[in-house]
């Protein structure tokens, strides 16, 4: 069965990225993103993850460590940016993505 798709845009933010909302100041590698508010869900969202932002047929897989705050966000996720450039150049800034 296939997984609903949401629709958003990525950014991304640069080390250092611990402390993190969810798991403080334990490592939790460079493959991890920042949930907007949009699906923070109360901390819900930490540890979750698979967000699959697609640019072509390029995806990434990344764990939801922290919260990008209201009023600073920019993107539906926040990639690290070793995430974002995984599937994108980050000269780009903020793509579209599909998310799941």
């Amino acid at each position: 069965m296939a997984s609903a798709q949401n629709h958003g845009t990525a950014t991304y933010y640069t080390p250092p990225y611990i402390p993190s909302a969810c798991y403080g100041f334990a490592d939790q590698g460079v493959m991890i993103a920042a949930a907007s508010e949009a699906i923070w869900n109360g901390g819900g969202a930490c540890g979750q993850g698979t967000p699959n932002p697609c640019q072509g047929s390029s995806s990434v897989v990344v764990k939801i460590v922290d919260l990008c705050p209201a009023g600073s966000c920019r993107g539906t996720i926040d990639l690290s940016q070793e995430a974002f450039a995984s599937i994108a150049d980050t000269a780009c800034g903020v793509i579209n993505i599909s998310y799941q």
